[in-house]
């Protein structure tokens, strides 16, 4: 064969069967996955918060205790107003009764008391 021709050789040649092309495992950079548990600044967060809360319970429950009783001593001492108020009332009444004009001037003769007009001086309020 001559080198000058153009013809094309049919040559028989191995070629490797070729499987296909994998492309080659990259490794890829994940964030490690965030423990679901709780971290040392959410455990005393939440401390705190509950030590707060308890000390709030604790005060609301001390001052509706305090409002309850001091309640109390006012309806108490309302009470005891009013039955003083009847008391003076009803020693009011007596001292209207006694003083009446009549009863002071049967007193007065029991006790031989006369009227005498020149020595009553009349006082105006």
């Amino acid at each position: 064969m001559s080198l000058n021709s153009n013809l094309a050789r049919n040559l028989e040649v191995e070629t490797p069967i070729q499987s296909p092309v994998l492309p080659k495992e990259t490794t890829i950079h994940r964030p490690l996955p965030k423990k679901s548990g709780i971290t040392n600044l959410e455990k005393m967060v939440i401390g705190i918060v509950s030590v707060i809360t308890f000390a709030l319970i604790a005060v609301s429950i001390s001052l509706e205790i305090n409002i309850a009783s001091t309640n109390r001593a006012l309806q108490d001492t309302n009470s005891s107003i009013a039955n003083i108020t009847t008391i003076n009332n009803n020693l009011e009444q007596e001292v209207q009764e006694l003083s009446r004009y009549d009863r002071v001037y049967e007193i007065a003769n029991r006790q031989g008391l006369e009227m005498n007009e020149a020595n009553v001086r009349n006082v105006i309020k």
